[in-house]
Parts: structure tokens; C-alpha cells; sequence
């Protein structure tokens, strides 16, 4: 029995949906699938696999910098099949791009790509009173993740492995900027700096660092939350206090709010895109409408 790992980073759950999806159609083909959420541990050496998969939500138009840290700590996976899936609350700019190249270098074969629409619980657009594309995946983007599985299965079979088509690069400059506004060096500048936690409220519950998907957040010695230069600016820290004691950089009116006005504006102009109105209580993300 052919053995696969779909190793993948989900931390509202979105993206582990997918790969519980495709891991479906790869087991009806007679697959035994391991999977692993990098979130939470380190995924196993890729020795005695025939087939890898992993999977991502789109940050900022690029990779997670946790998901492409493990990509590149890859060994060679010469004529390893790979696919890769991609999940997003609208553009995806280079996300499934970077990573995909990165498999290439390293000797992978494109054994196939997939992406859809993802649950968007990003802070920014909470704080602006939205959750984008709400009930993403659906259904039918599941079904059509079970069936990716099992085409992945045949191509693998007949040894079919041809490159499918790379995303289109972000069309305006504005975006472009964003990215670069929240590449890794300015994130580690700047951004990093930028966290803080109200000590009055703060009653060193230890959530945040819990929900931290790199560990960048220990406690002083009086509990408090201390913030390392390791942030993956998901935000998670300050939406996820019960306590509501952490200011974080996606409050911040002058670096970012400028960014999710825009993208807001742009995106509730689209009408395939689903929204609701949201706001962000106590930890927790409750619907105004």
C-alpha cells in the first residue's frame, strides 16, 4: 500500500478541512495517509513515503513564514511526487507560487495544485467590523478537494506529472506594497516591536501563548506575555485574549488600518465574495448581524 504525508498549517481549521478532503480521495485509491499540522508539531522525516502533500493559508499574498521555513528545510526530494494546496480569503498571490518552486529546487514532482476560498479570520478586517468569506471551503469546494485526491492518485499511477499553471502575480502596486511592508525583515524590525499587553488586564491566562503557531510569545516572571522577534503577523495573540489585554501592530491606524480600508473597499465590491458583520469580544469572534 502506497504511503502518503499531507503536512499543512491550520489554525482556524479551514485548511485542515481541505486536507482531511483530498487525504478522502487518496484513501479511496488505496493510499495509507498520515497527516500532520505543523501548527502543533513537527512533521516526520519524508523516508518511506511515495507521496507528499502540503497545504497553507495565504498570509500577506505569500507563504506563512513557518510553512515556508519547513519547505526549505526539506531534504532533496528527488522524483518525490508533491502537491500542494493553498487556501485564501481572496488574491493569493505568490503563496502556492513560493512553495511550489521551492519543491521543484529541490528535485519534487508536480504530482498536481490546488486552491479555494478559506474562512478569513484575520484581525484586521475584524477590527473593521467584517469576517470575510464566511462558510469557506463549502461543500462543494470539498467535494472538489476528495476529487483532486483521487486525481493526484491516478497521475501518480501513470507517472503523469505535469506542471499545472502558476497564480497570477498581484495586479496592483498597493498590494505589492502591503507585502512588502510585511515581509520578514520589517516584521522583525519593526512589527515585533510593536506588540504589547495591558498589565491591569491582563490575569497571565497564557492564551496567547498557546495559540502562538511558533512559540514567539513566553512569560515574564510575573506571567505577563513577552513577545520574541519570531512573529508570523497572524494576529491570533490579541484576537484569541479572553481578556482583551494585548494591543498588537493590526490595531495600529497609521501602519496598517490605511491597507484594510483599501482592501475592504475593493473586496465588498465583489459580489463573489461573502461576508458578515463581525466584531471581535472577549476571545472570541460573534456575528453583529
Amino acid at each position: 500500500m502506497p504511503k502518503c504525508l499531507i503536512a499543512y498549517f491550520s489554525q482556524g481549521g479551514s485548511t485542515a478541512l481541505v486536507a482531511d478532503s483530498i487525504a478522502a480521495g487518496l484513501r479511496s485509491a488505496g493510499y495509507q495517509i498520515d497527516t500532520c499540522n505543523i501548527k502543533n508539531t513537527v512533521p516526520p522525516p519524508l523516508k518511506g513515503y511515495d507521496l507528499f502533500g502540503i497545504g497553507l493559508p495565504t498570509y500577506y499574498y505569500r507563504p506563512p513564514f513557518n510553512v515556508l521555513d519547513y519547505v526549505q528545510s526539506l531534504p532533496k526530494l528527488t522524483s518525490l511526487p508533491v502537491f500542494v494546496f493553498v487556501l485564501s480569503g481572496g488574491m493569493k498571490g505568490d503563496a502556492g507560487n513560493n512553495i511550489r518552486q521551492i519543491l521543484a529546487h529541490k528535485g519534487a514532482k508536480d504530482a498536481g495544485y490546488f486552491s479555494c476560498l478559506g474562512a478569513d479570520y484575520y484581525l484586521g478586517f475584524l477590527l473593521e467590523g467584517y469576517l470575510l468569506t464566511t462558510g469557506h471551503p463549502t461543500q462543494e469546494e470539498l467535494s472538489q478537494a476528495e476529487d483532486f485526491g483521487c486525481r493526484i492518485a491516478e497521475r501518480t499511477a501513470k507517472k503523469e506529472f505535469i506542471s499545472q499553471p502558476y497564480d497570477s502575480a498581484l495586479p496592483l502596486m498597493m498590494y505589492r506594497l502591503q507585502r512588502l511592508m510585511t515581509c520578514r525583515l520589517f516584521v522583525r524590525l519593526l512589527c515585533s516591536r510593536l506588540f504589547s499587553v495591558k498589565r491591569e488586564k491582563c490575569n497571565s491566562c497564557g492564551v496567547c501563548m498557546k495559540v502562538c503557531p511558533v512559540g514567539n510569545i513566553r512569560a515574564d516572571k510575573t506571567g505577563k506575555p513577552v513577545w520574541g522577534r519570531n512573529c508570523t503577523l497572524c494576529f491570533y495573540c490579541d484576537m484569541k485574549c479572553p481578556q482583551e489585554a494585548i494591543i498588537s501592530p493590526a490595531r495600529s491606524k497609521l501602519l496598517f488600518r490605511p491597507s484594510h480600508i483599501y482592501n475592504l473597499r475593493r473586496v465588498l465590491k465583489d459580489s463573489a465574495v461573502s461576508y458578515a458583520r463581525a466584531i471581535v469580544k472577549a476571545g472570541r469572534i460573534e456575528r453583529i448581524e
